[in-house]
């Protein structure tokens, strides 16, 4: 029986999205012998077995689509799990394509550009390469994850994208330090890099103190990994992109955060 007439977006679906001849999604609310109770669009309707279209029986909290004529139930039928769950991530989606449009617009096109670039060579560029015998081909994951990556970079891989989610940080967070987000990307690669200048730095002090026979093992080293101008000279091309971004964006964070201060 009708409550007040009017529709409820929360219980009705979209009619674009019904098959044909079915108006309106609802909800069984009550089912017993041949008879049941349906609430849909802000409204209940009766409805018996013989309106029925579905091959399984009729039970309680199952979703439906329902057939009117002339404002009266003709036709039930049962909904899916696969259609629903279909219908629920096609909502998320789209929910979540606002909210990324609206995150866009917040921080602007110069700073969403510099992390996707960020995202985009952390993930998938060589940040450190070397030819020689020991040729050396490693990416930011790899730098960031236990043992250099040689077990695994999922690790790395997590770090990287939890970077790149600050860009969201001053759209939920309206706070004066909200911007200082964006200088974390720089902090995370900074983190990948820092135990290889240790090593470096670490490699140049054993080959001073071990004196001419350091040195002649120390080029033997150079000479077998193909790099013979230490750290900065092994740096591959996604390195270089990678700092450039990060400092763009630890600036634009500074600059802004400044602004507000």
């Amino acid at each position: 029986m009708p409550d007040d007439g009017s529709p409820d977006p929360a219980v009705a679906a979209n009619n674009d999205d019904l098959p044909g001849g079915f108006e309106m999604r609802g909800t069984i609310i009550m089912w017993s012998g041949e008879k049941g109770v349906i609430t849909a669009g802000g409204q209940r309707y009766d409805f018996d077995i013989h309106q029925w279209q579905g091959a399984t029986a009729p039970a309680a909290n199952m979703t439906v689509d329902i057939a009117m004529s002339d404002g009266r139930l003709t036709g039930v039928a049962p909904v899916s799990e696969a259609d629903l769950a279909k219908e629920k991530m096609a909502a998320l989606t789209g929910q979540g394509g606002k909210v990324a449009k609206a995150v866009f617009e917040n921080v602007g096109k110069d700073v969403a550009i510099a992390y996707g670039v960020f995202l985009v060579a952390a993930l998938f560029l060589s940040v450190v390469s070397s030819g020689g015998m020991l040729g050396i081909e490693l990416k930011l994951t790899n730098l960031l994850s236990s043992n250099m990556g040689i077990t695994g970079t999922g690790q790395g891989v997590f770090l990287i994208l939890l970077a790149g989610a600050t860009i969201a940080v001053p759209y939920f967070w309206k706070h004066k330090f909200a911007p200082l987000a964006f200088v974390v990307p720089l902090l995370i690669t900074l983190k990948g890099f820092w135990p290889l200048y240790q090593q470096h730095r670490e490699a140049q002090k054993a080959m001073k103190a071990m004196g001419e026979f350091g040195q002649m093992m120390g080029q033997t080293a150079q000479q077998m990994s193909g790099n013979s101008g230490g750290i900065f000279e092994s740096l591959g091309f996604g390195a270089y992109i990678i700092f450039v971004a990060t400092i763009y964006l630890a600036f634009k964070g500074i600059v802004r955060f400044l602004g507000r201060s």
